[in-house]
């Protein structure tokens, strides 16, 4: 067979295989072993055009939606760029020092690959698409804590999973370092398993309270098909007092359920200067009324910027603005601020609160943040119905296990969902048919 054509079937195997991950995670550690066999018998130049396919083909997936298109040809070249060359440079390894060296060449490879496109600024959903075969197995998930390279410590995992396998299919290859990488693989199987058990354990030192995401997403546009921007171009998320009736009924629903702490999702209403006392005039009046916490998110188009007030019966007691905004469709931040925590009354109880918004989330600092706060994290998020609703809501297990708290994650135009510490999924629901209230318990800490 010819040898560029052979490189093109093992990078399509590759890019395959990550895409069909999230399917069937198994798929996820056999995910580079097309390309670890052809740096055993390839040229590094053949290798890095494979790599580059790959690199397309993971990538282009995660930024394939009508608010994103616009990004596309920059994700598809900084993808096939990344992986053609980080992957040049393992099979430079490869061939210089040997077979063996292939547990060392495809980890350094897999990690440089996610390190690329977060170097401008690109999140986990998009720029790690090999961890992300894993976000329906929670214990492999897990190993995400081991050190403090997050998601990479999974990438390292699924790269020496296929090395090894590489080695297994390589006549003459030594036992040593195929032991050496099976065990690896296995030590950090076992952390991971050992990581979810100990977090699936009680708060002993905390207690329970009930939370809620809602969400009232307003009319869709004329096509039917709302963007992530339709929020901060529709005229009903403008109309303040219009958005105020939309949401006072399920105020009321999640609080006659028991709810204290209620999350409403990113861009709940557009407000002006002239606008936005009304808005959180009604915010308080619902805390004040009903004795509740009150995550109000809001796009403040004076400034402009997407923010977040959290409200209870005293008032504002903190904002928040978004950290991570979308470059060229985001008003860009003007402080860099931890997620918290912050001291909430509710029915006479203080509750230690984080906040974040969205994409947020999908962020290395904001699981960090979260962590060294230990409370409850609120994201208020809001996503778009093309399938990257989705592909969001699979990727907040990551954020959701970094920080090992609890989150709610309020999504307009999605999947609002809530998360214990472990990252289990307590409650969901899409807010494609109707509004959302979705109640649930969590265990928090002290305050």
């Amino acid at each position: 067979m010819d040898t560029w054509i052979s490189a093109i079937i093992a990078g399509s195997a590759s890019g395959a295989l990550i895409g069909l991950g999230p399917r069937l995670p198994v798929l996820g550690f056999c995910a580079l072993t097309p390309l670890g066999l052809y740096m055993l018998h390839g040229s590094v130049l053949q290798l890095s055009v494979a790599a580059g396919l790959t690199g397309v083909l993971a990538t282009v997936p995660g930024v394939w939606s009508k608010t994103l298109r616009g990004i596309v040809p920059i994700a598809a070249a900084a993808g096939g760029t990344g992986w053609a060359l980080a992957f040049a440079l393992a099979g430079w390894l490869v061939h210089a020092r040997g077979p063996d060296w292939l547990v060392l060449a495809l980890p350094l490879a897999a990690v440089l690959v996610a390190l690329v496109p977060r170097a401008f600024g690109a999140p986990r959903w998009n720029g790690n698409p090999l961890a992300g075969t894993q976000e329906r197995w929670l214990a492999v998930v897990h190993t995400a804590r081991l050190g403090n390279i997050g998601d990479l410590a999974t990438s390292v995992l699924l790269a020496l999973s296929s090395a090894a396998l590489c080695l297994a299919l390589t006549p003459g290859a030594h036992l040593l370092p195929l032991t050496a990488a099976v065990a690896l693989c296995a030590g950090m199987l076992v952390f991971g398993w050992l990581s979810l058990r100990a977090a699936e354990r009680p708060v002993t030192s905390g207690t329970k309270v009930r939370v809620a995401a809602l969400v009232a997403d307003g009319p869709p546009p004329a096509d039917g098909m709302a963007t992530g921007l339709w929020p901060s171009s529709s005229p009903d998320y403008r109309d303040v007092p219009g958005t105020i009736a939309r949401y006072q009924p399920l105020i009321e629903r999640a609080v006659s359920q028991g709810a204290r702490i209620l999350v409403l999702p990113e861009v709940s209403v557009y407000l002006e200067h002239d606008t936005r006392p009304r808005w959180l005039e009604a915010v308080h009046a619902w805390a004040r009324t009903h004795d509740v916490v009150i995550v109000a998110p809001y796009f403040n188009a004076e400034l402009p910027r997407n923010e977040l007030a959290v409200v209870d019966r005293r008032g504002v007691i903190a904002e928040h603005e978004k950290q991570f905004p979308a470059r060229n469709l985001e008003p860009s931040r003007r402080h860099q601020l931890q997620v918290g925590p912050h001291s909430a009354l509710a029915a006479d109880e203080q509750y230690a609160l984080s906040t974040a918004i969205c994409v947020d989330l999908d962020y290395g600092t904001t699981a960090r943040s979260a962590k060294r706060a230990g409370a409850l994290l609120s994201v208020p998020s809001n996503d778009w119905f093309d399938g990257f609703h989705l592909a969001h809501h699979r990727t907040a297990v990551w954020g959701v296990v970094m920080a090992g708290v609890p989150v709610v994650r309020s999504t307009g135009h999605g999947i609002s969902a809530i998360f214990d510490r472990a990252g289990h999924v307590l409650a969901q629901q899409s807010s494609e048919h109707g509004p959302v209230v979705l109640v649930a318990d969590v265990e928090v800490g002290p305050a």
